[in-house]
């Protein structure tokens, strides 16, 4: 089996460049696998660089190493190059949040999730969730989760902030995303929400949270969907309204101990197709990336992909 690694330095506050540092040494070393390498080197790179790497015929297995940015560009990449044949991926984190390594059960370790490819002897197929926005007429997948409203002002926030690089390469990224929930908790507006799943539709004035997930994990290890996974081929959509502070402040008090599915005050939709709409203009964050302030009008479905990694038992 030849492999082709796909490393951005960048990953990390600079993570992704120390981590393959330390899986080439381990792979120069066994002469017995066989690879080659490329590196991202700009926004949207790693997407042009896997669907190249889908049309070589030398290659079995495209191992991404980096963020969950850089696998959600990576995967877009090989499902966008339409092969008859879906192309192997596999995964080595080197991000902030590596929220996707914690949902499929991928080790942090550098080295220990090289073993869990190296090792594997078939392909597993994960879920992917795909979006449509009608209101820009846009679609993508998402790996992690596709939130509105109050986690998507935190990303916008935490984004925007001038700490942000400092705090990253320093390992304190999840002290920049408390710092900015704590703000955005106080300046983020309500919205109307209209969900349609299955044969049930709600309607939500008062919207606060809106995030739909493809597995438990948010923000750097918070459980918003404990009982998703990967490997399931279904979506889950969590509501959460703001009508008054004392409920509200419990919520998020819930949200961030990884107890919101369990509050009354979550509203949960579960299935393969989801849809919904959203008024006014509200920010969005997927997989951690923006796309832009604006109403939403998305239909969301499950994909299938296979991957080339052993998970580790839960």
């Amino acid at each position: 089996m030849k492999y082709l690694f796909l490393v951005n330095p960048c990953a990390g506050g600079g993570k992704g460049k120390l981590v393959w540092q330390q899986v080439n040494s381990f792979l120069a070393a066994k002469f017995s696998i066989r690879f080659d390498h490329v590196v991202s080197q700009y926004a949207g790179h790693p997407r042009e660089l896997a669907m190249q790497a889908a049309q070589r015929t030398d290659l079995d297995c495209l191992v991404v190493v980096g963020g969950d940015g850089t696998l959600h560009e990576a995967i877009t990449g090989l499902m966008e190059s339409q092969q008859e044949k879906p192309f192997l991926v596999a995964y080595i984190p080197a991000g902030t949040s590596n929220d996707f390594a914690r949902g499929y059960g991928i080790s942090t370790k550098p080295l220990q999730a090289l073993q869990q490819i190296l090792t594997n002897q078939h392909a597993h197929v994960i879920n992917i969730g795909h979006y449509h926005d009608a209101c820009r007429q846009q679609s993508g997948i998402f790996i992690n989760n596709f939130g509105i409203g109050f986690d998507a002002a935190i990303v916008h926030a935490t984004n925007n902030s001038r700490a942000k690089d400092f705090l990253n390469h320093h390992h304190l990224g999840t002290f920049s995303y408390i710092f900015k929930a704590i703000h955005v908790l106080f300046t983020q507006p309500a919205f109307q929400v209209q969900v349609k799943a299955g044969k049930q539709t709600r309607c939500f004035d008062r919207a606060f949270l809106l995030v739909a997930s493809n597995h438990p994990y948010i923000g750097g290890g918070m459980r918003i969907a404990p009982d998703q996974r990967v490997d399931q081929k279904q979506l889950e959509l969590v509501v959460v309204e703001k009508r008054h502070w004392p409920i509200l402040l419990w919520s998020m008090l819930m949200f961030a101990s990884s107890r919101l599915t369990s509050s009354h005050y979550a509203h949960l939709f579960r299935g393969q197709q989801l849809h919904y709409r959203i008024t006014p203009a509200q920010y969005g964050q997927i997989d951690g990336e923006e796309p832009g302030k604006h109403t939403f009008d998305l239909k969301l479905e499950c994909r299938s992909y296979p991957f080339w990694q052993q998970p580790k038992m839960h």
